[in-house]
């Protein structure tokens, strides 16, 4: 059995949804970017997302 990736945790940065913008606190993965505590997707489904820059 695969294990998922993890979820849950603390938060490395900020994200932000490529289709509706909605931002989250997220971790990095070999995968991209996974939004803590959400189960890997943003509150309209899409899973890709995109850092935003501190400052």
């Amino acid at each position: 059995m695969t294990e998922s990736p993890r979820t849950g945790g603390e938060p490395q940065t900020f994200g932000q949804c490529v289709e509706c913008g909605e931002v989250y606190p997220v971790q990095e993965s070999d995968d991209g970017l996974r939004p803590v505590g959400t189960g890997g997707s943003c509150s309209c489904g899409c899973e890709e997302f995109e850092a935003i820059a501190e400052g």
